[in-house]
């Protein structure tokens, strides 16, 4: 999925990096998101190629905005073309929209962009139709280890950024960045209620406290103690996960199924139902967009919500009840097993290159450097979650990376990616999701027979 970009700019050291040198999912979530083991058991990133500097007269690079600064590509673009002396650069920075048919056109074309970012959902369109190159033999150049599962110990990016680069065992795409989701809280307002955050650590607390937060504050208008929309499926799907449960999951004739009517999602769906009606005022009909969740927030109706990283900075101002940033605070979201945290979804890019690129081993070098250790230091500066493991579970201990801090560990512990299946864009067109929350929480199904339905639906169109 991806992300929502604000003001967050690569800096010039990750620039530099990426043109030091030049050489030359099926891993797909079909059980619940693997915790990974501990940094120290991980193997170290890859290092920068020493080979020979591939050749090339052109490289085409297409970045979406927001990833680079002028400064940063204009470095990135002078650096590289020194370290390989008569190949030009043709750097462009694309926009969101539309990018998915633009690329589509430019991929089945003679002459395609050799490297590009692409929306971490938006991978499995491009790997299924063969328009991007198979790196599977370069993985561990590239910084992923020396396995495509994500579960096993020799695979080093982050499980669901692994996933959206993996299709039928072979990797097509190199895990950039990410962000994720955090319970974002009013600490004003916990001081007042009595309640201290580092209690909440499972899911009986959480909504203890919320039930305490609606009464301190039961003279505002509309009050949430913990807000929920009735179809913010992106929480539904941590929830889900979180019980062992799947989205859908994929059969060993490699077909995709629907998978909210088993036990285990369906305890998940509960625990959704049992936030909701713990006291949220959210619309049971709407997702977190509609209205804009950190407005509520803003407006001093929420104490604590599932947000993402980059809503923390919207959830105050000096229009709104809440105007300054230590009124707003971020934990790890917790799990029903306390003492554990949710697995969560993570929304970022992924880089590919084009399958007709006659520039493959050059574009290969110029993306192997993100998985250094330099590399992925320059993203966690820039405030994103680094493609490994092993860096996303021990970002420094600072007061600039203390939400950054809490994403990356949620991450680290476990995270999860919608299926990977040639037809899921199809599935989210008219999500099936989302009705089955809004038919529950209204009365108008039961939960068996909505999420029986929601299966029925998906499988109609999830194979494509």
């Amino acid at each position: 999925m991806r992300m929502t970009r604000g003001t967050k700019l690569v800096p010039i050291a990750l620039a530099a990096l990426i043109v030091a040198g030049c050489s030359s999912s099926a891993a797909t979530l079909t059980t619940a998101p693997a915790t990974q083991g501990p940094a120290a058991t991980q193997a170290a990133a890859t290092t920068a190629p020493t080979a020979a500097p591939a050749t090339c007269t052109t490289l085409t690079v297409w970045a979406m905005p927001g990833t680079f600064s002028n400064s940063t590509s204009n470095t990135l673009i002078t650096n590289f073309e020194t370290a390989h002396p008569g190949c030009v650069v043709n750097y462009q920075v694309q926009q969101w929209n539309g990018i998915v048919t633009k690329l589509t056109t430019a991929l089945a074309s003679n002459n395609p962009p050799d490297v590009m970012e692409i929306g971490n959902t938006d991978a499995i369109t491009f790997e299924a139709a063969g328009a991007l190159a198979d790196l599977s033999s370069a993985r561990a150049m590239l910084g992923g280890g020396t396995s495509n599962t994500s579960a096993d110990a020799g695979q080093l990016w982050l499980a669901s950024l692994n996933d959206a680069s993996v299709l039928n065992g072979k990797l097509f795409a190199v895990p950039f960045y990410a962000g994720d989701r955090v319970l974002i809280y009013r600490t004003d307002l916990f001081k007042a209620a009595n309640i201290d955050i580092s209690t909440i650590t499972s899911k009986d607390k959480l909504i203890a406290a919320a039930k305490t937060l609606q009464t301190a504050n039961k003279s505002v208008t509309d009050f949430s103690g913990f807000y929920l929309p009735g179809q913010n499926w992106y929480a539904l799907m941590q929830m889900i996960w979180d019980n062992g449960g799947q989205i859908a999951t994929q059969g060993s004739d490699g077909k995709w199924a629907g998978a909210l009517e088993t036990p285990a999602s369906e305890k998940g769906i509960q625990d959704y139902v049992d936030y909701y009606k713990a006291g949220s005022t959210g619309p049971a009909d709407k997702d977190e967009a509609n209205p804009a969740q950190y407005t509520l927030f803003l407006q001093g109706k929420i104490g604590m919500m599932i947000g993402n990283g980059w809503e923390v900075g919207i959830s105050y101002g000096a229009t709104g009840v809440v105007k300054t940033a230590d009124q707003v605070g971020t934990a790890p979201i917790p799990s029903t097993t306390d003492g554990k945290t949710v697995p969560v979804f993570l929304g970022g890019s992924v880089i590919g290159i084009a399958a007709k690129s006659k520039n493959i081993a050059a574009a290969e070098d110029f993306v192997a450097e993100l998985s250094t250790p330099a590399g992925q230091n320059a993203m966690i500066g820039d405030g994103w979650i680094p493609s490994l493991k092993q860096f996303a579970a021990n970002i420094p201990d600072t007061p600039a990376n203390v939400t950054l801090k809490i994403q990356a560990s949620e991450a680290a512990a476990g995270s999860g990616f919608t299926p990977n299946a040639t037809g899921w864009a199809a599935v989210e067109a008219n999500n099936p999701i989302k009705a089955m929350m809004t038919a529950i929480l209204t009365g108008q199904k039961t939960l068996d027979q909505a999420a029986k339905d929601a299966d029925a639906a998906m499988n109609g169109v999830i194979n494509g």
